[in-house]
Formats: C-alpha cells, structure tokens, sequence
C-alpha cells in the first residue's frame, strides 16, 4: 500500500490526414474520429518544427481492449457505498483492492491475534466493498489484503509477532482458516487472496524478504487457502517495486515449493511494458507460467496528474499486464474519493482532471490499433469500434514536456466508415490537470484544432 514508507527499486498505411499540433503540458488528451460531411482543411504551415510527433495507424487493429488500468486501491467508502454509481460506472473499473486497514481496532493483532471486534469491522468492510463492486454491473475482481485484515498495515505495536515466528505457524493458520471461511460464507465470487503487501519494506514485513520466515507464512497461507478452497486465486508477492532479483528469488522458491500464486504482481516500477516482458522472461527461464500479471498499485504521489495518468493507462494497454490499480498516498483508506481521482466526498465530490482521464480511457472500445511516439515520454492508446462509429485515442505525457506535439492518424482508408463524402470528422479534448473539471476542454484555434 503506497501511503507509507517503502523500499527497494522503483520505475504500409493509406495517406494521412493533415497533423493536428498540440502543445503539452500535465495534460491529457483525448482525440475522437467520427464521420462528417464536410472535408477537413488544411493545416496551415507552422515555423517551427513540432517536438514530437504521435502517431495512429487505424489499418493495423489487434486485441480487444482490456482496460487493465482502470483499478483503485482503497478507493471506496468503508462500507463500499461509496462513491455513487454516476462517478464509478463510467470508469468501467476491472479491480479493487482492500482489506480494512487503518480503521481502528487494530485487526487480529489488535484483538490479541484472534477473531475480535478489531478484525471483523476490517473484515465487514472489505466483504461489503467485494460484494458491490464484484456484482453487476460492475463485475471487477476484489483483490483482498490479508495482511491488513491481519493488522500490518504500519500502525501495529513494535512487539507485533508476525505469521511463523520461530517456526510456529500454529496461530497464522488459524488466522487464515477464518479468513476463507469467512470469505466462502460471504457467497461473494471474484476476491483473490493478496497474501502479504510489500514484504520487502520494512513498515509491513519487518522480518525481511526472501528469509526463511517469510517463506514459511507464504507457503503456509498458500496451501491452507487452496486446502480450504482450491479454486482460490492467490496474488503474489506484491513487491513495493518492480526489481528483477526479487522476482526471480521468489519465483525460484515459490516453485520448489510448489506454492506459485495464481497471479503474478508487483508495484509501481518505471514502464509496465518492459517491466512485464522482464517478467515473462523469468517466468520462461524458469519454465513457469505465463502468469496473469498485476500491478495492484501504480502512480507515486508525483505522478498524479492528468498526463502521467494517461501515460500509464496508455503504456499498461500496450503490456501484457492484466490488471493495476490507482494507488493511494493522502487519504487511505475509506473516504471513496477513488484515490483523489475525485475531489471531495459523498455529495461533494466532483471530478477531477484525472477522472476525466480514466473516463476517456474507458471510451476505448472494439479493437486497439498500432500507435507509436517519438518520445518515450508521451503515448498513446487507441481504438477503433465500428458499431459505434468512431476511432479514440487517449495521449499521455509523464514529462511536463511544453512544445509542440503532432498527432498523425493514418489508415483512414481502411476504415471507410468513419467517412461521410470522403470525409471525418475529429474532435480534440484537453484534459487539464485540476482538482475541478467539469469537462474536458475543446481544442480550437490556430495551434490545436478540433475538426
């Protein structure tokens, strides 16, 4: 969970239509295609040569979206109430992820590691957010944070005994017994079993990663889950960041083991593309997998703006990453603000450049196309969807780059009904980086034209 302290490392197409130049800033932009009955004019010369060219090619259609981004950590109220249906639905959100922490009582440990009032209102409020978001209309996945309903979410005692001290298991298992069968009794489907958050940082795992101890509370929670429910999907090992050696140790282990989890994940890291291809690289080296991929925390506090949102949605669409989820800093864990996506709560919350973001990002729809960027530093993720009648494409900037950027769509031809009289039409949004934004900004004028 990000609000605390952590360790370790972090990090041949038809003619197209004439550029569309954009200077750029903590924004996010949106560009939708559709068709029109008047033909587009032509840009206008410019003096200087733009910065950075993005380009769209709607002849090259892959996969379907996944929208694996549009997840939050403790991003709802403590009874999952809220926020209301009309700021969550249009995100169409795939994963949330909790497990009471910070409300008082303390957890398990709080109740002298046993099932007390301490460990039922964390767990009451992780079993009512699961229930909401699991159900239609939402159909999301609730990632479940056994360690903060156990209490380790950095506010238990210095005297803390954690899971398997000494080698005595004896009490992390009865823990875990109740934390399935409360969860099968639930009748809730669709919660993974995220067993330990940030071992490798001091605040939630003290005893250290990759120790003896470590592997006895994993593989022990492991084998009582799937003893007790062997269709469990269990998340692992929620490392603080991406780092290649700890993967590859905890891979190594958990295989001997046998006690692999479900879903491979980690946290934050520099670019999800690379960071998963490096993944999969470990997994075939060690004849594992593929594992479905996660990262149930991204976004440092410094990313969260418009622009470096929509980077990583853009880039987390082009990876082999399944799921990810908006982490957390300023306001864990039940005020349902999705993270500050929204500014305020309960009738006073209202969106924010953000959500706007992943409001757009939801827009994508039918097939991806190729796009591609002179700068690592600004992307974009597009679509095509022709029973809707329209191309989208969500362009990110994690640089606070201020020149000027061309976006390029190319490949009208091969999507002829987008046309109207040899003719589309395109409209560009600007998505400003503010606490307040009731919508998005229309681009016109001489140097962002919305057509």
């Amino acid at each position: 969970m990000s609000l605390f302290s952590r360790t370790g490392e972090y990090p041949t197409a038809a003619p197209a239509r004439p550029p569309r130049r954009v200077p750029l800033l903590a924004a996010g932009f949106l560009l939708l295609v559709t068709a029109a009955a008047t033909a587009l004019p032509s840009a206008p010369a410019f003096a200087n040569a733009p910065d950075t060219t993005v380009t769209v090619n709607l002849a090259q259609p892959g996969k379907a979206p996944t929208h694996a981004g549009s997840g939050f950590l403790y991003g709802l109220s403590q009874d999952g109430s809220g926020p209301a249906d009309s700021q969550l639905q249009p995100l169409d959100p795939t994963l949330f992820r909790g497990g009471g922490a910070r409300i008082d009582g303390g957890g398990w440990i709080g109740d002298g590691y046993t099932a007390g009032s301490g460990f039922q209102v964390r767990l009451t409020s992780a079993l009512d957010q699961a229930r909401r978001v699991t159900s239609a209309p939402y159909g999301a996945t609730y990632d479940l944070l056994v360690s903060d309903l156990y209490g380790a979410d950095t506010t238990q005692p210095s005297n803390t005994v954690y899971p398997c001290t000494s080698g005595n298991c004896a009490n992390w298992t009865s823990f875990i017994d109740t934390v399935v069968g409360s969860v099968q009794s639930s009748g809730i489907s669709n919660i993974a079993f995220d067993i330990w958050n940030e071992p490798d940082g001091t605040g939630f795992w003290p005893v250290g990663f990759g120790t003896t101890q470590y592997f006895q509370m994993w593989d022990t929670a492991v084998r009582e889950i799937r003893r007790l429910d062997p269709s469990a999907v269990i998340v692992g090992p929620s490392l603080s960041g991406y780092n290649h050696s700890q993967l590859s140790q905890f891979l190594t282990q958990a295989k001997a083991d046998g006690t692999l989890p479900n879903v491979l994940n980690w946290h934050f890291g520099d670019d999800p593309v690379a960071d998963a291809t490096d993944a999969e690289g470990i997994e075939s080296s060690l004849g594992i997998g593929p594992l479905p991929l996660s990262i149930n925390e991204y976004l440092f506090s410094d990313q969260q703006t418009a622009g470096s949102t929509a980077w990583w949605l853009d880039r987390l669409a082009d990876s082999d990453i399944s799921s990810a989820a908006h982490a957390v800093w300023s306001d864990c864990c039940t005020t349902g603000s999705l993270d500050s996506v929204l500014s305020g709560t309960g009738s006073l919350a209202a969106p924010s450049g953000q959500w706007w973001v992943y409001r757009a990002y939801a827009q994508l729809s039918g097939s991806m196309v190729a796009t591609s960027s002179a700068d690592a530093d600004i992307t974009a993720a597009a679509s095509e969807n022709q029973s809707q009648g329209q191309a989208v494409a969500l362009i990110g900037n994690d640089s606070g780059q201020t020149g000027t950027t061309t976006i390029q769509v190319n490949g009208l031809s091969s999507a002829s009904w987008l046309q109207s009289g040899g003719s589309v039409h395109a409209t560009l949004q600007r998505i400003p980086d503010q606490s307040y934004v009731m919508a998005p900004t229309i681009c016109d004028g001489p140097d962002h034209r919305g057509r």
